[in-house]
């Protein structure tokens, strides 16, 4: 178990456990969510060791990397994302000038090839073997940010930062192979969020343990601020809130299954989440960082 000493987002030795919070996924095992005193990043610590994380991702539920959409929530799940792509696609455009553009975390490539038919010149980097060779039908997609030779204009990461185990390394990695005017996009649940607080410890955006990190605006200002880039804007994603509250639902109730009388409650809390959330506050946000400095 890898048990952290410090705050992986402003290195304070400050910190306390804020809640324990079931794996409901996968294994129903407990753990710890700390809280920074200084920043306000919470991460899972102690949690499995890199290389022991893998069978923690094998849910029916975590579908990124099979594009199942064999069940009704999977149908679900697929039609939101389509949605969503282009509300992305639109903030890449407003924050970057070039076409030059990479997907970390690219899962199957479903983004990928979403970009690369608006005419941007895009690649990805997905650690998952299966998930990857799917993405590669589209273009050119690598096993680590190491394979990226090019510099870009844009890089997303949608639901990727908060699994990453070394923040540092790949924040340097990014600041080497952005352009200087170029944007980061970084998709992440947000644990202060009315949703959130309306769960608790059963808020499905937890996802102990392989979210290694639940990040605040605070928290990702200061990992900014220590990695060579500022943050500029942050934007809502609120069509997050409704498939959070469905599995939020799901655990609260303890059942395997998802009910119809689930399906009704997240809708309702989604709508209230959102209502009282406005545009930075929501279940998920989107921060787009822009360089500053060498790290």
């Amino acid at each position: 178990m890898l048990n952290r000493k410090e705050c992986p987002a402003c290195l304070s030795a400050s910190f306390n456990t804020e809640r324990e919070v079931m794996d409901f996924s996968v294994s129903k095992e407990v753990f710890r969510v700390q809280l920074c005193e200084q920043c306000g990043h919470r991460f899972t610590s102690p949690l499995p060791a890199e290389n022991k994380i893998g069978p923690y991702y094998d849910s029916p539920d975590y579908i990124s990397h099979t594009n199942d959409g064999s069940t009704f929530f999977g149908k679900v799940y697929q039609q939101l994302r389509n949605v969503n792509m282009s509300r992305k696609y639109k903030l890449v455009k407003s924050y970057t000038q070039g076409t030059q553009h990479l997907d970390y975390g690219c899962g199957t490539g479903t983004f990928l090839e979403y970009m690369l038919r608006k005419g941007y010149s895009s690649e990805g980097v997905e650690i998952n073997k299966g998930a990857r060779v799917m993405a590669g039908a589209f273009g050119r997609v690598f096993s680590s940010i190491d394979g990226c030779k090019n510099t870009y204009d844009a890089i997303t990461l949608w639901h990727v930062l908060e699994h990453v185990y070394d923040l540092d390394q790949l924040m340097a990695a990014f600041h080497n192979c952005l352009e200087d005017d170029g944007a980061l996009f970084i998709a992440v649940p947000n644990p202060n969020s009315p949703d959130a607080k309306h769960y608790k410890e059963f808020w499905a955006a937890w996802d102990i343990p392989i979210h290694s990190h639940h990040f605040s605006k605070s928290s990702i200002e200061a990992l900014a601020g220590r990695t060579g880039f500022a943050l500029k804007a942050v934007h809502p994603m609120k069509l997050d809130a409704y498939y959070i509250s469905l599995l939020s639902e799901q655990y609260t109730s303890g059942r395997s299954s998802k009910s119809l009388g689930h399906w009704i409650k997240a809708a309702l809390q989604g709508w209230l989440s959102n209502l009282k959330a406005g545009q930075t506050n929501t279940s998920s946000l989107i921060y787009i960082l822009k360089k500053i400095n060498s790290p």
